[in-house]
């Protein structure tokens, strides 16, 4: 990875590509769609760019070019002013200051019913909320609470090998579940006593959240804005590209994983616990305008 300044001198939406002049060459870096699509609205003639970018250049239509990874800085000059569009060392300082605030954390993780071997789609399955973990703790990383349990399923299609034999529960253990009930209840006492910040890792649970409401016919317990998707943000802050796995994300903090992943929903709630105290650490000693 390198780091690239300069002008751009000329941009194609059809390709993703702009131009700029390195030293005395004229020298071509592409977008991904995803960064195409963010920053579209200011990728013109003459706007001045701080960014990553791959050490190889790769072979992109007509010209060859280098991978833009991530932006650090996106501005332009004006005569009598310069504005920035785009600052990832603010960006980085906002996330500090959420990841420092004062209040109660609550990190959740949800398994879901999975298809049975050879549904094909349209077939009528539809994914549930099976099983949680729950694990609230303060400030200072003092646990609070710790809840766990499997959820009867709505729907008997959920029920199958491939859904028991990935979570490493029976069959039965699904049919005699406790009811949703007792899950919407301790859930909403933990959000109504705490006011917790909740961290998931990935989106999913977020989603699956929204349709367990609908499915049930329940309040939604919990705004959008009271979620942070860890992943994501760590995606972000670091300008990775790609999804990163809970337990794979250990050795992104030079550390490794004190267990083996076997999807219960509690032992994955402590992990992103864990994973949150490994980034906030490293928060914590970075230097807001490091890349």
């Amino acid at each position: 990875m390198q780091l690239m300044y300069g002008t751009i001198r000329g941009f194609s939406e059809e390709t993703r590509i702009f131009e700029m002049l390195v030293g005395h060459k004229v020298e071509f870096f592409y977008l991904t769609r995803s960064q195409f699509k963010r920053f579209k609205p200011y990728l013109n003639e003459k706007l001045v760019v701080h960014f990553a970018c791959s050490d190889e250049r790769k072979k992109q239509g007509d010209v060859m070019a280098y991978e833009v990874i991530h932006f650090v800085k996106i501005l332009r000059h004006l005569p009598r002013k310069t504005v920035v569009y785009y600052d990832i060392s603010v960006i980085k300082q906002g996330v500090k200051k959420l990841f420092n605030k004062e209040g109660y954390r609550l990190f959740l993780d949800l398994e879901f019913t999975m298809p049975p071997h050879g549904y094909l789609h349209g077939g009528g399955f539809v994914p549930e909320i099976i099983e949680y973990g729950l694990l609230l703790e303060d400030h200072d990383g003092q646990v609070i609470q710790t809840e766990e349990g499997l959820i009867r399923p709505k729907f008997d299609m959920g029920i199958n090998s491939r859904t028991t034999e990935f979570l490493g529960i029976s069959e039965e253990q699904i049919k005699h579940a406790p009811s949703y009930q007792r899950f919407y209840r301790i859930f909403k006492d933990m959000l109504c006593l705490y006011q917790p910040t909740i961290y998931v890792w990935g989106k999913n649970d977020i989603l699956m959240l929204d349709a367990f409401y609908q499915q049930r016919k329940v309040k939604s317990l919990a705004e959008r804005k009271s979620f942070v998707n860890l992943m994501q943000v760590i995606k972000n802050y670091y300008g990775i590209k790609t999804d990163i796995g809970l337990f794979n994300a250990y050795s992104f903090f030079h550390t490794t994983s004190p267990t083996e992943q076997d999807h219960n929903a509690l032992n994955d709630a402590i992990a992103t616990s864990e994973i949150f105290k490994l980034f906030q650490k490293e928060l914590n000693t970075d230097s807001p305008t490091e890349e």
